[in-house]
């Protein structure tokens, strides 16, 4: 299985959404990780054929998309950022409705449902109306839907919204089981929703690839760079203009302060273990 993305570019009027971007992507999980504006939502939906590209070629094991579109979507799924479920049907009928669409046969169908219902733990309400929903468990309904006769090609954009921490873990793990037969693209802004379960991190800014490799690999990039340093309450405000401050603690009632040191002068703090977070806001933070 094999996804080429191949310098894509989009523009809206003088905004260049992608500029000469390009991907291989194979079976795993892949965390697409940028500031708002940087192209994220520009590619997935190219990616899922609701936005025309400007320039550029996808391919899909080895077949131009552009040539073989309806056999392309048949094995892609999107998951939006926002609800798009019916409100005034059940949970059911909203699966049965996207199979139609999806031309899923109808043998198996009802017990294809009832598995995915249950995969997201929502099969005690799935013959109640969407609209009595939460906004969690609509995110999970949606993530249901989303699977629906195995796609190949799995496109989620913030898939986590408005989960509790357990539903969280519990639909993180769930996406991870996934990736052994599917191409899996998460854009997301909850950075621990990726780390442990990606297999490569994309950063996106202005449209192109800033920098990417395994969670571990873009974590050792910074090594050595981050600093644990102790500062005077009255100092934070000056720190925080000049330095890039990720977080704050107390201990033994001293203010110490995690900060980024891009330019590489440790001498003024204790040198600790950068993790993704870290990652994002040495690429994406003030400079």
């Amino acid at each position: 299985m094999l996804l080429e993305i191949k310098n894509l570019d989009k523009s809206y009027g003088t905004v260049h959404a992608l500029n000469d971007f390009s991907l291989t992507l194979t079976p795993g999980i892949y965390g697409l990780l940028g500031p708002n504006g940087a192209g994220k939502s520009t590619l997935m939906n190219i990616l899922s054929l609701l936005l025309e590209k400007d320039r550029g070629e996808i391919y899909f094991n080895g077949q131009n998309i552009k040539d073989h579109k309806k056999e392309y979507l048949s094995h892609v799924a999107y998951m939006p950022q926002f609800c798009c479920l019916y409100e005034d049907f059940s949970l059911a009928e909203n699966m049965y409705y996207i199979a139609a669409l999806k031309g899923v046969p109808k043998k198996g169908l009802k017990e294809e449902v009832v598995e995915l219902v249950r995969k997201v733990g929502l099969f005690d309400v799935i013959d109640r109306k969407v609209k009595e929903f939460s906004g969690g468990m609509k995110q999970r309904a949606m993530f249901a839907q989303t699977l629906i006769n195995h796609p190949q090609v799995l496109i989620l954009d913030e898939p986590t919204a408005g989960l509790d921490p357990e539903k969280r873990i519990e639909l993180r793990n769930l996406i991870a089981t996934l990736s052994k037969d599917a191409i899996v693209l998460i854009a997301t802004h909850v950075v621990s929703d990726v780390e442990f379960i990606a297999n490569e991190i994309i950063l996106l800014d202005k449209g192109a690839i800033i920098a990417k490799g395994s969670p571990l690999e873009l974590i050792n990039g910074i090594r050595g760079k981050v600093i644990e340093k102790a500062v005077d309450e009255k100092d934070l405000k000056e720190l925080e203009k000049n330095e890039l401050v990720t977080s704050l603690r107390y201990i033994d009632q001293k203010l110490m302060a995690k900060v980024i040191k891009k330019d590489g002068s440790l001498n003024d703090g204790r040198v600790v273990e950068p993790g993704l977070d870290d990652v994002y806001l040495y690429y994406f933070g003030k400079d």
